[in-house]
């Protein structure tokens, strides 16, 4: 008898390990556990732990650079391939929370061009140039650092293939298909592993790490803005500028445009304004009055009340975490 109990005893030890592994794994994944370019995950605590012994939070986070002139350069030719595939933009159902259209211009087109990047905010507003397999595209970005870009996560990582980016060069203050700061490659980059699971919108952010060019880091060149955390900003004056498709179609030349207005309306996440975008301004920032980022643009949005709003991420205090980690 002694014997028959022992063993059912060892049996349920083997049957609650591999229980006990996986209650292990759920504990120890966390949303905004950090996932590089090469697929190599940096748990949250681990980032938290070392950004709150640290002297990251402290450090400048403004700087209007040194505006050094510096010779184009010669890029890949993208443009060999396709346009990079694009959802519909009329598309409404259960699922819009997941699918992605910056196409959404509302009402009167209150975009204007912007004649001068060379002041900031502007300069630090850059293009980035996307190479996927076959296909090529661009998005907006906002220098944040000397070597470091905020966009969204759709920008390098496709959230229904898992497909990321083969290359890709930032260029900031791209205007009129000229540029004076430089354009750098961007050697890797940072998402959160709920995005990748998920495609979830208010996760749509990605900080990117560039390469220097000619020796020399983007942000010490064109400057970089700062990231402000945040938790209401409804009815609070934005603005957002970046590279959209049709203006530059429309026109023939890069070239940035944007306008401002009012947060109409706002969840936890993510902030929702009238402001006009179309694609290409996908990962632009949201700035503030005084030139804060307190958000990032991420596309549109479809109401249960039939009203469209375009709306993206905002700088909440994990938004805030992530980012100022990765810097």
């Amino acid at each position: 008898m002694k014997n028959f109990f022992a063993s059912i005893l060892f049996l349920l030890c083997l049957l609650l390990i591999p229980l006990t592994s996986f209650a292990n794994e759920i504990e120890d994944y966390h949303p905004y556990d950090m996932v590089n370019s090469k697929g190599e995950v940096i748990k949250y605590a681990d980032y938290i732990k070392k950004l709150n012994t640290s002297s990251t939070r402290e450090k400048k986070e403004n700087y209007n650079g040194t505006g050094e002139i510096l010779p184009m350069r010669q890029l890949p030719d993208y443009k060999k391939y396709k346009p990079y595939k694009s959802l519909n933009p009329s598309t409404t159902s259960e699922a819009i929370e997941k699918l992605i259209f910056p196409y959404v211009v509302i009402g009167d087109d209150g975009r204007r061009v912007v004649e001068d990047t060379s002041a900031s905010p502007f300069k630090q507003i850059s293009y980035i140039e996307l190479e996927w397999d076959n296909f090529w595209g661009w998005c907006t970005g906002t220098l944040i650092g000397k070597d470091t870009v905020l966009t969204n996560a759709h920008c390098v990582i496709d959230p229904y293939t898992k497909q990321g980016i083969r290359s890709a060069y930032v260029i900031p203050g791209l205007n009129n298909n000229h540029y004076s700061y430089g354009a750098y490659e961007v050697v890797d980059y940072f998402v959160t592993s709920h995005w990748i699971n998920t495609g979830d919108s208010s996760q749509d952010f990605a900080v990117l790490k560039l390469a220097p060019y000619l020796g020399k880091n983007a942000g010490d060149v064109a400057g970089y803005l700062p990231i402000r955390q945040v938790t209401n900003i409804v009815n609070q004056t934005i603005k957002i500028y970046g590279y959209p498709a049709d203006k530059i179609n429309a026109t023939g030349t890069f070239s940035q445009w944007g306008m401002s207005g009012s947060v109409e309306r706002e969840d936890t996440n993510l902030a929702f304004y009238k402001l006009d975008t179309y694609n290409g301004q996908s990962g632009a920032a949201m700035l503030n009055s005084s030139n804060e980022i307190v958000g990032v643009h991420r596309g549109g949005y479809v109401f249960s009340d039939g009203q469209t709003f375009n709306g993206g991420p905002k700088m909440i205090k994990p938004v805030y975490d992530f980012i100022k980690a990765a810097q």
